[in-house]
């Protein structure tokens, strides 16, 4: 299991870049979010790529990148699917909180730290970016459960009385 332990701060002013793979099954919370039936079927892979800068913002910052196709239950048909995540942040970093950064902004804060997890970042944005219940795009294969109304059993009795 690799672990990703960067100075946020210092990333950010070099403006180094690192791209990068890991398999979902080193993030044990987002694990418990999927469904993984068969433990010999090759793992999710996370790719990302992570640049910092210290010019874009006039401040310390940085861009991290996410892809990864994660396999979740369709709530729908309740059959296994692929949830493909393409997604993008940018990030101030400061050794003080940042008050001007208003929740419209695309832009989050974060607090400079010499050992950052990068990993728990990525996988906490994976978290939130997650659908909640998550569906087939188009039509779903076969459905398990129908809705509507149930075949009325007498029905067959109704044309024999007169």
């Amino acid at each position: 299991m690799k672990t990703f332990i960067i100075n946020n701060l210092e990333f950010a002013q070099t403006q180094q870049k690192l791209i990068d793979t890991f398999e979902v099954f080193d993030c044990k919370r987002l694990t418990e979010m999927l469904v993984i039936q068969d433990k010999n079927v090759e793992p999710a892979t996370i790719l990302f790529e992570l640049a910092g800068d210290c010019k874009r913002f006039r401040q310390p910052s940085m861009h991290l990148n996410i892809r990864t196709k994660l396999p979740v239950i369709c709530q729908r048909c309740l059959e296994e699917m692929l949830v493909e995540l393409d997604l993008s942040f940018d990030y101030l970093i400061s050794k003080v909180a940042i008050n001007e950064l208003d929740e419209n902004d695309e832009m989050d804060w974060l607090e400079a730290n010499i050992e950052m997890n990068l990993q728990e970042l990525i996988e906490d944005e994976l978290l939130l970016a997650l659908p909640i219940a998550p569906t087939h795009e188009n039509s779903c294969g076969k459905l398990s459960m129908q809705s509507g109304e149930k075949p009325n059993p007498f029905a067959i009795l109704k044309g024999k009385i007169k």
